[in-house]
């Protein structure tokens, strides 16, 4: 059974995540001065900054990231910090109503949001090589691997929703 914890995100609470944003992207940049991989954006702050953006509560329990308050839909949550390419991996027993993708311009310190209209049934039938879905590779108890923006994004020409300006703290609905 999942357990659920749903926090509303405040302003101060989207301040720490700002901050803590700046802080792993030092810390990225100093890694990725001696070794060829960085580290992940950590769904810890981008998780916060969504449900900020979108005003889900946050889950801190199990079972979906996010909730929206008005219907109690579950909010599943990935994102990249690269911004041409991402690989994303869903466990097999994903369960969610709503994806919603984060795809962050480092470069100009911009969060933009993208509501991908899927759902977990929906994800199950996305082609992840030539003979198999996800949803087969799930029913095998893997974690299928692929890419949301090629296959999702820009296969569907889905657009933003919403952008957070991490300079400025400004969250603009688009």
């Amino acid at each position: 059974m999942a357990l659920h914890d749903f926090v509303k995100i405040d302003k101060s609470r989207f301040e720490d995540a700002v901050k803590a944003y700046f802080l792993w992207k030092e810390l990225n940049a100093l890694i990725k001065n001696s070794h060829n991989r960085g580290i992940n954006f950590p769904e810890t702050i981008s998780e916060t900054l969504l449900c900020a953006a979108m005003g889900f509560e946050l889950n801190r329990g199990t079972g979906g990231d996010a909730r929206e308050p008005k219907t109690q839909a579950i909010i599943e949550s990935k994102a990249t910090s690269n911004w041409d390419r991402d690989t994303t991996s869903f466990s097999p027993s994903e369960n969610f109503d709503a994806l919603y993708f984060l795809r962050l311009n480092q470069r100009d310190d911009e969060l933009y949001i993208y509501n991908t209209g899927i759902n977990s049934d929906d994800l199950k039938s996305i082609q992840v090589n030539k003979t198999q879905t996800l949803g087969d590779q799930q029913a095998q108890g893997r974690r299928p691997r692929f890419s949301v923006i090629k296959f999702i994004i820009e296969a569907n020409d889905i657009e933003p929703v919403a952008k957070v300006e991490l300079r400025t703290k400004k969250i603009i609905k688009l």
